[in-house]
This record gives structure tokens, sequence and C-alpha cells, in this order.
């Protein structure tokens, strides 16, 4: 018969390797842990290693793509081109890319509201300003309580260099009130997303003026760029109507695009022997914005690796007889 200290004993000695057991398990448990979760990380930065790989990949691809599209085309891109504006899909090893590529002639660029800049300084434009003005009275309708004035001069203070503010405009003074504060950036705009900052700007007036939009860098900046016609989708109505002076109705303008003949107009002035425009005085036509060429492409790309995704959105300068030049590129999300 065993002694009550021998079972004692036995008892204690079980007791402890139990528990060094459990220790162990646990601890075996940490490093597989550790080791699934290295291992996660680890494939994870090889996927977005691969991702940012196949990026650079996408705007090689894409500008080669495009440069075989618009050389024999002489960059007279037409919305009737198969593909144009539509998604794309290209599969690589283990992944694949999702590219959308859209005339990003067809714009006003806000950054001709200020003229100078790199050494000089940053002072607005009245001509630009007074298009601007007149683009926004087309655009926005009596549902917005923006007032429009305010708008122009507003962008216009937050790019000049002057601490004087416009008619409704808004410098570093009002800025500087609110809260967090913050000042006007004395430059152009980088992107459109800048448009935030500015006062006025609300997510209503941003969601209806954008799509008419843009904030071209200095590279592409050109004085006033002619509209491709043949590109021109619906939306564009307001900036056909600016090339006119506003002397046709939106609905008019909207009806000049819908009624575009099958691959395009053959030249700006198939265009303006249309009734709608042969009825206004000629003194308001602008022919020089209105032509035929891309002159600059905008390039979105997706890429989807191993349940992982990359979006990259791509400006490139296309100018017949010379190769395509990449002006921004912008990582999106």
């Amino acid at each position: 018969m065993m002694a009550p200290r021998d079972r004692s004993q036995r008892g204690a000695a079980l007791l402890t390797v139990l528990m060094i057991i459990a220790a162990m398990s646990v601890a075996a448990l940490a490093v597989a842990q550790a080791v699934t979760m290295a291992t996660q990380r680890a494939r994870a930065l090889d996927a977005q290693a691969q991702l940012a790989l196949y990026a650079v990949s996408a705007e090689e691809v894409a500008k080669a793509r495009l440069m075989s599209i618009l050389e024999p085309l002489q960059s007279r891109l037409n919305a009737d081109l198969p593909g144009f504006g539509e998604p794309q899909t290209i599969p690589v090893d283990g992944g694949i890319f999702t590219v959308t590529v859209r005339d990003a002639t067809n714009c006003f660029d806000v950054n001709q509201l200020a003229k100078g800049g790199q050494g000089s300084a940053v002072q607005a434009d009245p001509t630009a300003q007074a298009d601007y003005l007149m683009l926004l009275e087309s655009v926005l309708e009596s549902g917005f309580s923006a007032d429009i004035v305010s708008l122009v001069s507003s962008l216009t203070d937050w790019m000049d260099d002057n601490s004087v503010p416009g008619n409704g405009g808004a410098e570093d003074a009002y800025y500087l009130s609110e809260t967090p504060s913050y000042r006007t950036s004395a430059q152009k705009l980088a992107t459109l997303d800048e448009l935030r900052a500015i006062r006025g700007y609300t997510p209503s007036v941003i969601a209806a003026i954008r799509p008419l939009l843009c904030a071209l860098p200095s590279q592409a900046q050109r004085g006033t760029p002619a509209l491709n016609i043949n590109t021109l989708e619906e939306v564009h109505a307001p900036l056909l109507q600016l090339a006119f002076e506003g002397a046709i109705e939106l609905n008019e303008a909207r009806e000049l695009i819908l009624s575009r003949p099958q691959g395009g107009w053959g030249s700006a002035q198939d265009l303006i022997e249309d009734p709608i425009v042969t009825r206004i005085d000629p003194q308001k036509i602008k022919i020089e914005r209105l032509g035929l060429v891309t002159s600059l492409v905008e390039v979105s790309a997706n890429v989807s690796y191993r349940g992982h995704d990359m979006t990259m959105r791509y400006l490139f300068k296309a100018e017949p007889g010379l190769p395509i030049s990449t002006l921004r590129r912008e990582r999106i999300g």
C-alpha cells in the first residue's frame, strides 16, 4: 500500500508535467501563429512588390498601345472606336489588368484662371475667369445655393500669390479662421482634389462641375485647348456651349453632340455648318476651340494580384509625330 506522502509526491509530479505540457503547447501555438503571420506578411509584401512592378508595366504597356492606336489615326480619336472609354482586361501571370482609356482633352483647365508661376508672380487671368463664370452659370442651376461669382474668385484666390480677395473670394485670413486652420496654396492646383479645401466648393458643387474640369500640369498647358469634337460626350455640352460664347442653349449643345455622324465630323467646319450653329452670330464662334485631335489621354489601370488590388491613373501627352510622355501618375485609394 502506497504511503500518503508518496501519493502526494506523485500527484505533484503529475501536476508539474501537465503544467510543462500546457506551457509548451502555448509556446508551440505562439510559434505557429508567429510563423503563420510572418508567412502572411511575406506573401502580402511579395504581392505588393509585384503589384508595384505590374503598375510600372501597365504604364509602359499603355503608352505602347496608345502609340499603336494614335499614330495611324494622327491622334484623331472618335467616340465610335471599339473599346474607347470601356474597361479592357489584360490577363497577367497570377492576376489581371483592367484598363480604361478616355480623352482628357475635353475639359476646362482651372489652372488657366491664374497666369504666371515658376519664378513669376501668379496673377488672375480675367479672360479665363469670364469663361469659367460662363461655364458655371451653365452647369449650376437654381438648385445650388453657391454664389457663382464667389466660386470663381475663391478658386483664383487659392492660386494667386497676393492677399487681396476677389469679389466674394477668400484669402489666408478666411482659412486661418477655420478649424483646423490652413492657408491658400499660392500656386496652381496639382489635382482637382484640392477643390475640397476651397471656400464654396461643397461636395454637391464639385460633383456637378468635376466632369467638366481638369487641373493640368504646366507641361500640358498650351493656352486655351481645343476640344476634340468627335469624342465629346453629352456631359460635355457646357464646354461646347462655351466654344460658342453661350450663343446656343445647353439643350442645343447636347443635340449637336448626340447628332454627331457615325465616325465623327470630318472637320470643325462640318460642325459649324449645322443649322443650330449657322443661325448664330459668326463672331460668337471660337473656331480655335474646336478640333479633331486628342492631345491628352487619361488611362486608369487597376491591377489585381493574389487578392490584392492597386489602381493607378496616368495622364499622357500625345502629340502627332512625337513619343507619348507621362505628365502625371497617381495612385487612387
